[in-house]
């Protein structure tokens, strides 16, 4: 199903930003900065590659990037305007998808599907080892 809504998302929204980076540019606002490593860890990819996205989104001018004043490591990330206008098309074909997947569904067949989405959803955050967790001990030979 994953990839099926990949490629709907893309036939759809035919611009250089991608699902993957999608993601970024709706859990982000023109008004509100995050912390870069809080958005990466919120999205749920790896650092590498929350590091490459935004990148390449702020190359493309849709977010905003500057250090954390109050750690120097750190970087703070919010939409520009240009990301603000990107999102708005983001989340118009993110309703449309919805639509075509939903159609036919009556009211209660939706929200069943919800219900048992959400489900499978927290069943597959259970499976996950939470990140502050020891690591396993390496193999010495």
């Amino acid at each position: 199903m994953y990839w099926h809504n990949r490629e709907l998302f893309t036939s759809m929204f035919p611009h250089p930003v991608g699902p993957g980076q999608a993601a970024f540019l709706i859990h982000l606002s023109q008004d509100t900065e995050v912390r870069q490593d809080a958005l990466v860890a919120k999205i749920g990819v790896d650092k590498a590659i929350g590091t490459r996205v935004i990148r390449k989104l702020s190359e493309a001018d849709y977010i905003r990037r500057r250090r954390d004043p109050e750690n120097h490591r750190a970087y703070l990330i919010s939409l520009s305007d240009k990301g603000v206008a990107m999102k708005s098309e983001i989340l118009e074909v993110l309703d449309s998808i919805n639509a075509t997947l939903f159609e036919n569904f009556t009211k209660k067949e939706r929200k069943m599907t919800h219900r048992l989405m959400d489900r499978m959803i927290a069943n597959i955050q259970q499976a996950i080892p939470a990140s502050t967790e020891e690591p396993a001990e390496k193999n010495p030979y």
